[in-house]
């Protein structure tokens, strides 16, 4: 009796799920499918339904084969997003059989039959069926083989011994942020957001980052998580999906860059597709296209890569890609005329390297066994504890500890030597150096395996000539016969090292024990990480004194770490040469002046002994691109460390964007130092600065930083972000600052529950929030932000509150907005999500709504009912579909400000009917026409153009003195130099 009560729990269970599943579905391309509205008797009876037609459908199974399957039809269904489960409806209706999701590896071979049946018939489609199609069966196959070889990682400093190489990509994952301005841009909300929000607000991405930031962990992860439909809610449409990962390096031949057919083979994969299958996933939209390494690319084969990809795109529109390169391997824009949206890996803050550090180890404790596993674990648990409490304390480690490589890189070395670690950068390569390629080995007793003895110098120096080699001709990996070549030609002047082996067998030695190089496929070589071969590079080149090649080859992305690290192998009067030269061609070199001196500026870090002469001179120069003026002038500057902060202007006279960044620069150098240049700014109540002031906050000691700025801080424009269990403490003394912006995982936190004075609270990036009626009542409370909280299974609290401004981003879809009727007053409304409201009309705000924003999360919303608001002045509209209803029916003539996301193509012509409209904002939007149209609108004070595609001719404007044209990042234009400078903004 108990076995069939818990039965009939799990099939009520899957039976809701799958009744929520085919309520949220649409089809590909479409709205969502037209039912008529369910009242909550409907909704019963459909469940009943459905866990009857679970029920009998599973009744030939023994009851733990039956209990399994049902269940595993019920998380199917929950983890489908709106799109896959109205295709899958729409296959479920036709002749061809259905794609039914993966099932669970540990269903036993009847339960899985029974998992498959039921899944294809709670859609109502024929399961008899299913067998027959042998790209079902493949898919299936292929999906297993893609999550066995994605769901691996290396992590390194854990990967030494030959026992265990890689770790389970699910322990060892974190979630990093992103730049994400264009996605949560309003007062007071961040400009940075999980990559997992903003993959799923755009269809194609241009990932950026520098080395070891992740990148190609990140197309690991949703590799995996694509062929085990096993995405959360954040990129529950995702689920159905099926990946294919291409590497760059693997295509630099001359035989070009595969045809999709070709991807498998090209890749490694040991499965031949049925013919047509891979187009036919491309076609339809099914298939996730993972582009890694585009820096990895040579320039001169760049373009090449640039058509194929271009062809993809118009050959599959449907398709999703991302593309990941580093930094300045291509401009920031460079596929944005391609419907990208380029997204910018973020330096990991504390909340990021402390889940790292422990995710670390607990993977190191799982890889501890036999009789000395206790007291291993006991140590790691010591190791982590210190470590952890050593980036929070110490300066020089928490600047290191800005990526998961420099991570990993400190919890091995921690771990290694007993928990004393290096303080300086070259130190601690140094020593990682020694670790890998001598310590662990002869600590281990393990030495001449494959019949070669290599002291450290002679692999140092093996590699590093490798190393070299790929830098001077642009690549990150080389065949296996010409790493051999490289060796062979170097063992005339090691005749120590030519009487252990031939050429072929020291390749052997260096590939398996060294720990820096790998194999990606047979055949081929290249270094673990390009940082290791950077500082390798590097000093080959210091050895061979080429600074003439080091100098000329400065302006090349590729080579920033080479150089810099050059610096620090080079002797003192080398440093100074190598510096000078760097100046000297300064000069000669205007387009690149400026990064060549804050190349010089960021070389002085690495050099610990320098002529005052030239330290001086560097210092100056930097001092001429003095005050920053954007975030990544801040960012390139801090690369230059304290000396920049003796450099950084004093607050007064300083406009808004410059007392913002001059702040960011002294915050990502950090330090004591840094601490007394940002309290200089605390009585800055302007947004852009008093937001850096709150991002601050966690690169400093909590408390410190909390009586020394943020204890006369206003904080009256920009909301006080709080992350940490020690800043929700502080918060107690900072009774003053009453905009709060929480990060946080779990319910509302009592330091939040309990502040009846707030006057604004954004809940932002909390997976497992669920509740919000702990705010209720909160009268001063008058803006409620709920932002990316998919937990959320309501908003009811909205009626007990006096809020005007409500803001709702990337919640559960479906979720009711039915509360906002409770809402008086309400004149502000930002909506992210799709909601069980389809039409903008059905949403029950307030008549007194003046603002109205739709958020790219809300683009499959229609505005059909909108003009029910007519004093709305403030309106944000997401999406080709919306701006095409927009400018059909022209509701709300009195709108003073319009901004329109992802949109194409957009009219400056069909917007002349707005006669008030004094602010436009287009963002990632393709332009259709002239701008010549705006000359009309009597009322445009101020343009804003971020991401637009294409090429924006901005001459027609020229003759409007009072329009002020700011430009963001992404965006080509003509015609700039007949603005006038004080007309023209440009924000990085």
């Amino acid at each position: 009796m108990g076995h069939e009560a818990g039965f009939g729990e799990i099939a009520s269970a899957a039976a809701d799920a799958v009744a929520r599943a085919l309520v949220r579905a649409r089809p590909p391309g479409g709205p969502r499918l037209s039912r008529p509205r369910e009242d909550a008797p409907g909704r019963l009876r459909r469940a009943q339904r459905l866990a009857a037609l679970l029920t009998e459908g599973s009744a030939g199974l023994d009851e733990p084969a039956r209990r399994a399957a049902v269940g595993a039809v019920g998380r199917a269904f929950a983890a489908l997003g709106a799109r896959q489960a109205g295709a899958l409806l729409v296959a479920a209706s036709g002749p061809a059989p259905v794609p039914v999701p993966p099932a669970p590896a540990e269903l036993s071979p009847a339960a899985e039959a029974a998992y498959r049946k039921l899944f294809v018939l709670c859609l109502g489609g024929r399961p008899q069926e299913q067998e027959e199609d042998p790209a079902a069966v493949f898919e299936e196959r292929y999906a297993r083989y893609v999550a066995g070889a994605q769901g691996r990682v290396q992590l390194y400093g854990l990967t030494l011994s030959q026992a265990r190489q890689d770790w389970s990509l699910d322990l060892a994952y974190i979630s990093l942020a992103v730049s994400g301005g264009e996605f949560l841009e309003e007062p007071g909300l961040q400009s940075s957001v999980k990559a997992e929000v903003a993959l799923n607000a755009t269809e194609r991405v241009l990932l950026r980052g520098p080395a070891g930031s992740g990148k190609s962990t990140l197309v690991k992860w949703l590799a995996l998580n694509a062929s085990r439909s096993s995405f959360g809610p954040q990129l529950r449409d995702w689920n159905g999906l099926v990946p294919f990962v291409l590497p760059l390096r693997s295509f630099n031949s001359p035989a070009g860059l595969p045809r999709p057919q070709d991807w498998l083979g090209a890749t490694g994969v040991p499965l031949p597709p049925p013919e047509g299958w891979i187009a036919g996933l491309l076609a339809s939209g099914r298939a996730l296209v993972l582009i890694d390494g585009v820096d990895e690319v040579p320039p001169r084969l760049r373009d090449r890569t640039e058509s194929w990809l271009r062809d993809l795109l118009t050959a599959y529109p449907a398709a999703r890609f991302v593309v990941t390169t580093r930094h300045s391997a291509v401009p920031e824009d460079w596929l944005t005329a391609h419907g990208f949206t380029s997204l910018a890996l973020l330096p990991m803050d504390r909340d990021d390297v402390g889940a790292f550090i422990t995710h670390w180890h607990a993977s190191a404790r799982a890889e501890a066994d036999g009789e000395g596993a206790g007291p291993e674990r006991d140590l790691l648990d010591r190791y982590e504890k210190a470590l952890l409490e050593a980036v929070g304390t110490r300066r020089d480690l928490g600047r290191l500890a800005t990526n998961p490589l420099m991570c990993a890189l400190l919890c091995a070395l921690n771990r290694d030597r007993r928990m004393h670690l290096p303080r300086a950068r070259k130190e601690l390569y140094d020593t990682a150096l020694d670790m890998l390629l001598i310590r662990r080995d002869s600590e281990r007793d393990i030495s001449g395996v494959e019949g070669v003895y290599l002291s450290r110098d002679e692999q140092t120096l093996l590699l590093q000539r490798l190393a070299y080699w790929l830098i001077r001709n642009g690549q990150v990996e080389a065949s296996a016969e010409e790493a051999v070549r490289m060796i062979d030609s170097s063992l005339d002047s090691m005749p120590q090292v030519k009487a252990q082996g031939d050429a072929r067998t020291v390749f052997r030695h260096l590939l398996i024990r060294s720990g820096l190089l790998r194999e990606p496929v047979p055949g081929s070589v290249l270094f673990v990480h390009q940082t290791f071969q950077d500082y390798l590079g590097a000093k080959a080149a210091v050895e061979a004194r080429d600074f003439g090649v080091l100098v000329r080859n400065a302006h090349e992305y590729t080579w920033d770490n080479v150089v810099r690290m050059a610096v620090g192998h080079a002797r003192p009067d080398e440093r100074a040469y190598l510096l000078r030269e760097l100046l000297a061609r300064v000069d000669r070199s205007e387009p690149e002046r400026s990064r060549l001196v804050l190349l010089a500026a960021a070389c002085l870090e690495h050099a610990p002994e320098l002529d005052p002469e030239v330290r001086g001179e560097v210092t100056a120069r930097t001092a001429l691109l003095l005050p920053p003026r954007s975030p990544g002038q801040a960012e390139e500057l801090a690369k230059a460390g304290e000396l920049v902060l003796e450099l950084l202007p004093e607050p007064g006279g300083l406009v808004e964007a410059e007392a913002a960044a001059t702040i960011r620069t002294a915050a990502l150098v950090g330090g004591d130092r840094a601490l007394q240049v940002i309290a200089g700014f605390r009585g800055d109540d302007r947004y852009e600065p008093a937001r850096e002031l709150s991002d601050a906050w966690g690169r400093f000691p909590v408390d410190v930083y909390a009586d020394t700025v943020l204890a006369d801080a206003p904080m009256t424009t920009a909301h006080l972000h709080v992350r940490t269990p020690g800043q929700l403490r502080a918060l107690d003394r900072l009774r003053h600052v009453r905009r709060l912006h929480v990060t946080w995982d779990g319910p509302v936190p009592p330091e939040i529950a309990g502040r009846p004075d707030l006057e604004s609270l954004t809940l932002h990036r909390n997976p497992r929030l669920a509740d919000l009626s702990p705010l209720a009542g909160r009268s001063s409370l008058r803006h409620l932000g709920v932002l990316d909280c998919p937990q959320v299974t309501g908003i009811e609290v909205v009626g007990e509150l006096r809020a005007d401004s409500l803001a709702f981003g990337y919640l559960r879809d479906d979720l009711s907005l039915a509360p906002l009727a409770g809402a008086a007053g309400l004149r502000s409304l930002i909506i992210g999500f799709e909601p069980e409201e389809r039409r903008i009309g059905d949403v029950p705000a307030a008549d007194s709504l003046t603002a109205l924003h739709l958020w790219q999360g809300a683009r499959r919303m229609t505005l059909d009912g909108i003009e029910r608001w007519p004093r709305v002045e403030k309106l944000t509209v997401a999406g080709s579909t919306q701006y095409r209803q927009l400018v059909r029916s022209l509701p709300l003539r009195g709108l003073t400000a319009l901004q329109i996301r992802h949109a194409a193509p957009v009219s400056a012509g069909a917007l002349l009917p707005y006669e008030r409209l004094g602010r436009l904002t287009l963002i990632r939007c393709a332009l259709e026409g002239s701008l010549e149209a705006l000359r009309e609108v009597p009322a445009l004070r101020r343009l804003v153009l971020s991401e637009c595609l294409g090429t924006v001719d901005l001459a027609p404007l020229a003759p409007l003195a009072d329009l002020v044209i700011e430009l963001r990042r992404g965006t080509h234009v003509t015609g700039a130099e007949l603005i006038p400078p004080e007309r023209l903004v440009r924000r990085d």
